[in-house]
């Protein structure tokens, strides 16, 4: 019984540090950012003028807001983790945490260059956090502008 309520607890409190940006109080000009990061489509494209600066940003957002270290880099590619092994025990009952590893292609498109972007989780848990992630991540690659900060989950 007492496992069982300590499971249930520590259930319960990852959830809450995994909850979306919605349940942050955000200023106005945040959630304003937000709304926009999330309203950003995972594969855009971006012209040829403006490619290597948006894949610079690309580099640079993983090195600053990936909770795992850069794996692998190509002219085409970018990989911050190693492929996530969801394990039938949570991590609250493990002691693991959950890391957000990021996957980011370009590749050729008639009309520029197109930008793939992915955020993985390592646990199921944190998959609705990737996705948040994600977006956050492709609108900072595709303007330069993060907005809001505190809503990427590390």
């Amino acid at each position: 019984m007492v496992r069982s309520f300590l499971t249930r607890a520590g259930l319960g409190l990852l959830s809450l540090a995994a909850l979306s940006c919605a349940s942050i109080q955000l200023s106005d000009e945040e959630q304003a950012e937000w709304g926009r990061a999330m309203d950003t489509p995972l594969t855009f494209i971006v012209s040829r003028e403006r490619s290597l600066e948006t894949w610079d940003r690309a580099q640079e957002f993983i090195g600053r807001y990936s909770s795992t270290k850069l794996r692998s880099t190509t002219d085409s590619l970018l990989v911050s983790y190693d492929s996530p092994t969801y394990q039938n025990v949570p991590p609250a009952e493990s002691g693991s945490a959950i890391h957000y590893g990021y996957s980011i292609s370009r590749s050729r498109d008639p009309e520029g260059v197109r930008i793939g972007v992915q955020c993985i989780s390592t646990s199921k848990l944190g998959e609705k956090s990737a996705d948040q992630n994600a977006h956050i991540a492709a609108y900072y690659i595709r303007t330069g502008t993060l907005g809001c900060n505190r809503c990427i989950v590390r």
